[in-house]
C-alpha cells in the first residue's frame, strides 16, 4: 500500500463495529419511562417516536435552508430539548442522549487490527485524524469506551460542523485547520458515497474497506454512480475489510 503523511479515518463501520436499532419498539418504551421519571413528560411510545422523527426532519430542513448545504447535520440535543418542553441543563440533556444511544445499541466493538494499525502509524510519525458523520454527544463517549480517543491528532464530528460527508467542505475544514495538503493525505472508510465521495470531491486518494461484505457488483455500481470509476482517484479496495492492509 502507498505511504502517506496523514491518514484520515471514518469511524463507524471502519474502526468500530456498531449496531443500533431506533425502530425497536422496546427502545421507545424505555424512552417514555425515562422522560416520565426524569422530566415529568408523558408520551406513548408510538407518539414519542413519531414526534422524534418529525422534529429531526424539521431541524434538518431548517438547517439546510439556513446554511444552504446539500448535506446538513443537526445536533440531536436540540431534538430532545424540544421533546421535553422545558428548560434543562446541558448535563440533563447529555445524560438523556447517552441513555437513548445506549438503549438503542446492542453492539460496540473495535474491529480486529485497528489498534495494531493505529499504533504502527503513530510509531511511524504519521498524522491520524477522524472525520465522522456522527453526534458528538454519542461519539465522544463511544470513542473513550473503545480506547481510541488518544490516537487522533484531531477529531471532526459532523454534528459540531453542521455538515456531513460527502459535503466537500467537511473534509476541507479538517485540512485547513490542521494545515494539511490533500496530496499527502488519504481517506479511509467503509462507505463509497460518503467516504470515497468526500475524498473524490477534494481530489484526495482513498481506501474503501469492505467491512460489510458488499458484493463486487454493488461496489462497482456505486463507484460508477459516484463518477470515480476509471479515474485517477479510484480508491484502493480492501475486499476483506482488514484495516491492516492500509499499512505501507
Amino acid at each position: 500500500m502507498k505511504e502517506y503523511e496523514n491518514y484520515i479515518f471514518d469511524l463507524y463501520g471502519t474502526l468500530i463495529d456498531i449496531h443500533t436499532d431506533e425502530e425497536d419498539p422496546t427502545l421507545w418504551e424505555k424512552m417514555t419511562d425515562y422522560l416520565k421519571a426524569n422530566f415529568a413528560v408523558e408520551y406513548t411510545p408510538k407518539a414519542l417516536r413519531q414526534r422524534y422523527l418529525e422534529i429531526c426532519a424539521e431541524e434538518e430542513k431548517n438547517l439546510a435552508k439556513e446554511s444552504g448545504v446539500e448535506f446538513p447535520e443537526i445536533r440531536i440535543e436540540k431534538v430532545w430539548v424540544r421533546l421535553v418542553h422545558e428548560d434543562c441543563s446541558n448535563n440533563q440533556i447529555r445524560a438523556l442522549c447517552i441513555f437513548f444511544r445506549e438503549a438503542s445499541r446492542d453492539k460496540l466493538v473495535v474491529y480486529e487490527g485497528v489498534t495494531e494499525t493505529l499504533d504502527k502509524l503513530k510509531k511511524m510519525g504519521k498524522g491520524i485524524y477522524l472525520l465522522s458523520n456522527a453526534q458528538r454527544v454519542f461519539t465522544e463517549k463511544e470513542l473513550s469506551d473503545s480506547g481510541l480517543t488518544d490516537y487522533f491528532d484531531d477529531i471532526f464530528i459532523s454534528s459540531d460542523q453542521g455538515i456531513k460527508k460527502p459535503q466537500k467542505e467537511f473534509l476541507q475544514r479538517l485540512l485547513t485547520k490542521n494545515s494539511l495538503s490533500y496530496e499527502k493525505c488519504v481517506m479511509i472508510g467503509n462507505d463509497i458515497f460518503s467516504d470515497v465521495g468526500v475524498a473524490f470531491k477534494n481530489g484526495m486518494e482513498s481506501v474503501f474497506l469492505n467491512t460489510y461484505d458488499f458484493s463486487e457488483k454493488k461496489i462497482d455500481n456505486e463507484l460508477s454512480e459516484l463518477g470515480v470509476k476509471g479515474s485517477r482517484l479510484m480508491p484502493v479496495i480492501v475486499g476483506d475489510g482488514d484495516i491492516r492492509r492500509i499499512l505501507p
